[in-house]
């Protein structure tokens, strides 16, 4: 299986008019991490910014100005997609795994699109994997009870490590703290799935 751990950080809240600027994510192929990237890009709205997630991110449009050409970005993003999946496979997909992936989504669309492609999801299995969802279940059997299930609260009620809103770190935490949630699944018997028999 290739799981795609992945995190943005925005300049806002609203991918329609706001934009990614930093873009992280660690490829895990059959259990194996083969490949960690943090990418960076320059808005192409700087004005659009919100202040407000300016100050979460501890960002400046000054910084954020310095970061490569969007077009340059998303170059590098192709070129290490294309080393582990193929996007003309329907059956070779990635797995995106993240907390929220709801939010990302919608963001890295909107970029792909910016830059000229509208097949961001050819690369991608179209059902993500929530951690959200999986501390819901954990919940729901009693194992955990957080307050709630921000990615701050579960790591550190699984006593991981955390330095929250940035891509690169948030997306590291993100794959240790699922990595542990698995631990109470248990691992299924050889043979044929009892689901495939249904």
């Amino acid at each position: 299986m290739k799981l795609f751990f992945a995190d943005t950080e925005t300049t806002g809240l609203d991918p329609k008019i706001q934009e990614v600027f930093q873009f992280s994510f660690i490829i895990e192929v059959d259990g194996k991490v083969v490949e960690e990237a943090d990418l960076k890009m320059k808005p192409q709205r700087p004005e659009a910014a919100s202040p407000e997630a300016l100050k979460v991110t501890n960002k400046t449009l000054k910084e954020l100005a310095s970061y490569p050409p969007r077009g340059e970005t998303y170059k590098k993003m192709i070129e290490i997609l294309s080393r582990h999946v193929d996007r003309y496979d329907k059956e070779d997909k990635f797995l995106w795994v993240g907390q929220n992936p709801g939010f990302d989504l919608p963001f890295m669309r909107a970029f792909f699109r910016e830059c000229g492609d509208k097949y961001f999801g050819s690369w991608f299995d179209n059902r993500p994997a929530d951690l959200i969802s999986l501390g819901v279940a954990l919940k729901a059997r009693g194992i955990i009870d957080p307050v709630n299930f921000k990615l701050g609260t579960l790591c550190e009620l699984f006593q991981v490590p955390l330095k929250a809103h940035d891509a690169l770190e948030d997306v590291r935490a993100t794959r240790t703290v699922f990595r542990k949630m698995l631990e109470f699944i248990p691992e299924p018997k050889k043979g044929p799935s009892q689901l495939s028999l249904l």
